[in-house]
């Protein structure tokens, strides 16, 4: 295979990849950490929403470099003037779930939002007609 030809086909193989977790609205592309503003901006009202919340335990974010201390039963970080509490610490996380039909020649999409912005992007079956 000559030089020519793997390049051209590494760059065919770049173009066609895009994110792992993406959906393209019309001409504009959602993906992964996106705030729901601009999916709203670039997709439109969803045909359905779902909302809940979750409780995580452990850190909610780690920002950097610090010192652990033991108090009682539980480790304490002190990151940069930050409070953490590891183990025993429980996070809310705001869920929304969206669902985009795109008619009955597209797949459907589920994008799944954690406290405001995309973490998951889903294709579903195939849409319908809405009367």
């Amino acid at each position: 295979m000559s030089r020519l030809s793997r390049l051209s086909l590494v760059v065919l193989g770049l173009l066609l990849a895009g994110p792992a977790l993406a959906l393209r609205c019309q001409s504009k592309l959602v993906s992964e950490g996106d705030p729901q503003a601009k999916v709203l901006r670039f997709c439109g009202e969803p045909t359905s929403v779902q909302q809940r919340v979750i409780y995580r335990s452990g850190i909610a974010r780690s920002s950097g470099r610090g010192d652990w201390l033991r108090h009682g039963n539980a480790e304490i970080g002190v990151y940069r003037d930050e409070l953490l509490v590891h183990q025993r610490s429980v996070v809310e996380v705001l869920v929304d779930e969206w669902i985009y039909n795109f008619g009955p020649r597209k797949l459907m999409r589920r994008i799944r939002f954690e406290n405001g912005l995309v973490t998951a992007v889903e294709p579903l079956g195939y849409g319908y007609l809405e009367d």
